[in-house]
């Protein structure tokens, strides 16, 4: 069984993380991992304890996950259900009323070591945009490269804050 635990490793195969964030959605849910070289405490703190927000932006055929965490800035995560491994791929749950658990974790890019847990829920609404959002770019499958040029011309336009403002659907984490 695989166990996520602070002060451990994260993948003890993987000692140096490329800095960013990244969103999944797969079999095992929603999933954020954010990778930081030396992390501060504040850091740490606001990604554990500070107001979560959570926006989502669409440029087909790329969502983007974004996130601010206390006093942070926003982040982008750019996602496709296309670019998950196949026997990982799970289409959402469309039940209504829903309130999906998101599990973030804060890695430390230098290590590989945990720094920082946490679990919330998106609110019903988010949580609905999302996975209709998901099971579209489901039914359309796309290229590496068209997944690439959709990302790169968002990033030519919007940073994340921007994302964040055009977003179709906010929410706070554990609404």
């Amino acid at each position: 069984m695989f166990r996520i635990a602070v002060g451990e490793p994260y993948d003890p195969s993987v000692s140096e993380w490329p800095e960013g964030s990244l969103y999944n959605y797969d079999t095992s849910g929603h999933w954020i991992l954010i990778m930081y070289q030396n992390p501060t405490e504040r850091e740490i703190k606001s990604i554990q304890e500070g107001v979560a927000n959570f926006a989502l932006y669409v440029q087909s055929p790329v969502l983007f996950l974004l996130h601010q965490f206390g006093q942070m800035a926003w982040h982008d995560c750019p996602y496709s259900w296309w670019k998950v491994p196949s026997e990982s791929r799970s289409l959402p749950d469309m039940t209504p009323g829903c309130h999906a658990l998101v599990k973030t974790v804060l890695i430390d890019a230098s290590t590989g070591i945990v720094r920082g847990l946490r679990a919330c829920t998106f609110s019903s609404d988010f949580t609905s945009w999302l996975h209709m959002a998901i099971r579209t770019q489901a039914k359309n499958h796309w290229t590496d490269e068209e997944h690439e040029k959709a990302i790169q011309f968002v990033y030519r336009k919007y940073s994340p804050e921007k994302m964040a403002q055009n977003s179709e659907i906010k929410c706070l984490g554990g609404d």
